[in-house]
């Protein structure tokens, strides 16, 4: 559903620069670049801190520490710029199908288990992460709609 409210919001977006005469980039990042980079988050961020929560668990270490950390911005448009909304979408689907599939495979004892420590959201369980990412989501999502 989160994916279908940021893609949503693109082509609403994507609508409203165009009806607005808006060609291309402007100094705000385009709609699709902005699915593009909630993808790579999913993909660079989220799946992986669920990854070492997990594994520090299983193993009996103690919860990670984690910073506030996102792909670089500039680089995120080199490598987006192009991109259609389509393919960005279809992107966004592939990572967060994978991210709920390895969420749907954890243990109940994982789930209650697996934690982290991060430097803006405190103490985290994979529940805290999975809103964190929703949040993220909503965020971006937001910059489409007010954009």
């Amino acid at each position: 559903m989160s994916v279908d409210r940021i893609t949503g919001s693109a082509r609403a977006a994507v609508d409203r620069r165009a009806a607005a005469g808006v060609v291309g980039g402007s100094d705000d990042w385009p709609p699709a670049v902005v699915v593009a980079h909630v993808a790579d988050v999913d993909e660079q961020v989220w799946t992986p801190r669920i990854e070492v929560m997990v594994a520090a668990f299983d193993a009996g270490r103690p919860a990670p520490g984690f910073d506030w950390w996102e792909p670089d911005g500039e680089a995120t448009y080199a490598r987006y710029r192009d991109i259609s909304l389509d393919d960005a979408a279809a992107r966004l689907m592939s990572t967060r199908i994978a991210m709920l599939t390895r969420l749907r495979e954890l243990s109940p004892e994982q789930w209650a288990g697996a934690r982290a420590q991060h430097a803006t959201f405190g103490d985290m369980d994979l529940e805290a992460l999975v809103l964190a990412t929703l949040g993220h989501d909503e965020e971006h999502r937001g910059s489409l709609v007010m954009g």
